[in-house]
């Protein structure tokens, strides 16, 4: 049997395998939907009765999830500033640790006044859901999504005509003997 065939073979198998696992995973996963959906609703009525003990807490986290994506973002919009301004005074090297402080500053004041408001917004149970909450909700969740995607593409197109250096700029090491795949 010839090497293409048997790799025919193989994958057949595996689309098989993995149609199989789907219907035998599709009933028990529908099964749980609800036993899910009540434990969810329990936890959140718990958090929502213990609101001013979780409020604090919840806000904290809010504050360093906050600090982990506006750092993440101002390390890629700095990274992509680099690329395409690499003359720009502001960015040099030597004034790498000013570009560092000031950012720090504007990252922790941003990540402070999100925590506030996320704070001040579950002060009152009564008040929750709401859609201001909601909404904001699904824009923190998106947002992250959207920023790395379009980052991806910045940073992509910027490194297009560069595929023999690694992200951070060094070279690629040589390819392992018999590796045939460079990009």
């Amino acid at each position: 049997m010839s090497t293409r065939a048997r790799q025919n073979e193989l994958d057949l198998t595996r689309r098989r395998g993995f149609a199989a696992g789907v219907r035998r995973w599709t009933i028990p996963a529908i099964g749980a939907a609800t036993p899910i959906g009540l434990i969810v609703v329990n936890i959140a009525a718990f958090i929502v009765n213990h609101l001013a003990q979780f409020r604090l807490g919840i806000s904290i986290l809010a504050f360093v999830s906050s600090l982990m994506l506006n750092s993440w973002t101002a390390m890629k919009i700095y990274r992509v500033a680099k690329l395409r301004f690499p003359n720009s005074a502001s960015l040099h090297d030597r004034n790498q640790e000013v570009v560092l402080v000031v950012g720090l500053a504007l990252i922790i004041g941003i990540s402070f006044v999100e925590a506030l408001f996320c704070y001040n917004g579950l002060s009152n149970e009564a008040n929750l859901p709401n859609s201001g909450t909601f909404i904001l909700g699904v824009v923190a969740i998106a947002i992250p999504i959207l920023l790395q995607a379009l980052f991806a593409r910045i940073l992509h197109d910027t490194n297009a005509d560069r595929l023999d250096e690694r992200v951070d700029g060094y070279p690629l090491p040589p390819p392992a003997p018999g590796d045939t795949w460079r990009p």
